[in-house]
């Protein structure tokens, strides 16, 4: 066991049941600090400088070097964290969870149209009489509101910062849809959805023009108006809340999730 003079003490971690360690060395002028910042440094990597102010058990050489701060005249306290595999950085200490309201967006599980029973029927310019097709908009939507939500409270930690998450989680970012048939308009506001397509048909296709986004080329809408899928097309978890925090030199993250309501209906066969 170390002495009271060692040079060896515990230090706390953002996780309670786990620790780390520090060294205090004795720094003179020619001395060189460690660039652990830009680089993974391990105990045994450090110089002789530092190794040379306290032996370290074998099971504790390979933790890594995460902050280094002035603890006294011409000394200075280096801080150790235990070195962890990708799996163990990503694989949370604790788990929380936590009840509250929260918003979940309109989701359109289905949209279909069909054609009525009596036609639609106008008259033109020379007085003839035409008659079309009478269009119907049928729909299944999971209405949005606030509903009682749990979150899932994830913490995580470890000895250098993580990468940055270049694959983003979907969110429910919302979209609205519309169309317009002869005799038959309509619209679903910020919904999600699986993606729409709407052909032109029933219109004569001339464009009105110096009405609307005149500036802007219609494109391929003169065929068809599409609306593509939602980034999120139903609802399902995602992360609320995603904040990583450096504490005496662990790295510390903490993931709020929130977890979609259930409609116990829509099991049913």
């Amino acid at each position: 066991m170390p002495s009271i003079n060692s040079n060896f003490d515990w230090v706390d971690t953002p996780n309670p049941a786990e620790r780390g360690f520090s060294i205090v060395a004795k720094e003179d002028i020619n001395d060189v600090l460690p660039d652990f910042i830009n680089s993974v440094v391990l105990w045994s990597d450090c110089p002789k400088w530092i190794k040379n102010a306290e032996s370290i058990p074998s099971s504790l050489q390979g933790y890594t070097l995460v902050h280094s701060a002035k603890a006294g005249y011409q000394k200075r306290a280096f801080i150790f964290g235990r070195t962890r595999t990708v799996e163990e950085r990503n694989t949370p200490y604790t788990v929380n969870w936590v009840k509250r309201m929260e918003y979940w967006p309109t989701v359109l599980l289905k949209l279909w149209f069909e054609k009525g029973n009596l036609p639609l029927a106008s008259q033109d310019v020379s007085g003839n009489i035409l008659n079309a097709a009478r269009t119907h908009p049928r729909s299944r939507t999971r209405d949005g509101k606030m509903y009682p939500t749990w979150f899932k409270i994830s913490d995580f930690l470890s000895e250098r910062p993580w990468p940055r998450r270049e694959q983003r989680s979907p969110t429910p970012i919302t979209d609205s849809i519309n169309w317009s048939f002869d005799g038959c308009s309509g619209s679903l506001p910020e919904c999600l959805h699986p993606g729409c397509r709407f052909p032109q048909y029933q219109t004569s296709g001339q464009v009105l023009f110096g009405a609307g986004t005149i500036e802007t080329s219609i494109g391929g809408d003169l065929v068809a108006q599409e609306f593509p899928p939602t980034p999120m097309t139903d609802w399902e978890k995602y992360p609320t809340e995603d904040s990583t925090q450096n504490i005496g030199g662990f790295w510390h993250r903490q993931l709020v999730e929130a977890c979609p309501p259930i409609d116990d209906r829509e099991n049913q066969s």
